[in-house]
């Protein structure tokens, strides 16, 4: 249904005029707070992370200890294992068992 009357077309004024009020809604309805940025948010989260894994450390040394050489062994395991070339994992070969002429 056209607002303007039949046969009518709005004007450029017109149609700023119903941005604007629109505009007007919006701002009203949003909250009055401003939002964060994500990239505050992500270093906010990385921070509690890291200050999570010192309480952790000081109050449990040895565990700590544990799961920092389990995870870096499976990291080498995972770096040296990349190292193969692809065909040589799909074939189950480990390296040493090529045939030598």
């Amino acid at each position: 249904m056209n607002v303007y009357g039949i046969g009518a077309t709005p004007t450029v004024a017109d149609e700023m005029s119903a941005v604007v009020d629109d505009a007007q809604v919006i701002e009203k309805t949003l909250p009055a707070r401003p939002l964060r940025s994500s990239a505050q948010t992500v270093k906010d989260r990385f921070d509690q992370v890291v200050e999570d894994a010192r309480d952790f450390v000081n109050r449990e040394p040895m565990q700590a200890v544990v799961i920092a050489a389990a995870a870096s062994s499976l990291l080498t395991l995972l770096l040296t294992a990349r190292g193969r070339s692809r065909s040589e994992w799909s074939r189950g070969r480990s390296g040493d068992d090529y045939d030598y002429y």
